[in-house]
């Protein structure tokens, strides 16, 4: 007698088995995708409110296109205040005699805006200077011929906070500032202000 071996029953019992493997992917997989997307929505949400709080937080910067840091300073008898000039564009200059750049860029914006500063309904010069001690200041006034409407001098600790909002560890610097309070320029040439000024 000869004996068969049959294999048919295997085959269909592996085909059997893959189709209930399959059923079952069927029926688990949409479940995943369903439980994927509200995990995507959360992701989603928490990087747009990531987004909105780092901008909230640099609305006010030292930077070209952003709110110019508000400050307020007592020097001598006078308040500086950056919203005193709002409605008119406001050339915000800081220096110091010890810094041969921004002592020449100061003669520079006082020779175009010093006299006209305290009349001139659309530009003023905001001009903050400093030196070590307000005696220097007034000496380097007078030397560079200076208008003293234009330019004030601020103690060592108004000078470190300024420093600091200004990021003017690296070198001081001159910023234009719109109507709004907004800055348009960082370290403006005469022919920039004056196109700006022109055209808005």
């Amino acid at each position: 007698m000869m004996w068969t071996r049959r294999v048919a029953p295997r085959a269909e019992n592996r085909h059997g088995f893959h189709e209930i493997f399959f059923l079952i992917k069927s029926q688990v997989e949409p479940k995943h995708f369903v439980m994927k997307k509200p995990m995507s929505f959360i992701v989603l949400f928490v990087v747009l409110l990531l987004s909105v709080s780092a901008h909230t937080e640099r609305v006010y910067e030292a930077a070209e296109g952003f709110k110019a840091p508000e400050f307020m300073i007592e020097t001598g008898d006078t308040t500086l205040t950056l919203a005193d000039h709002r409605g008119r564009y406001v050339l915000l200059n800081f220096w110091s005699s010890a810094d041969a750049e921004s002592r020449l860029a100061t003669r520079r914006y006082d020779d175009m805006l010093g006299d006209s500063s305290a009349t001139d309904q659309r530009l003023c010069l905001l001009s903050i200077n400093f030196d070590r001690s307000e005696r220097l200041f007034r000496e380097i006034m007078r030397r560079d011929n200076l208008e003293s409407k234009a330019h004030f001098h601020v103690s060592s600790a108004d000078a470190g906070k300024l420093a600091e909002i200004y990021h003017l560890s690296h070198g001081y610097r001159s910023y234009l500032i719109d109507r709004e309070g907004r800055i348009v320029s960082v370290n403006p040439s005469g022919a920039t202000i004056r196109k700006i000024i022109s055209s808005r």
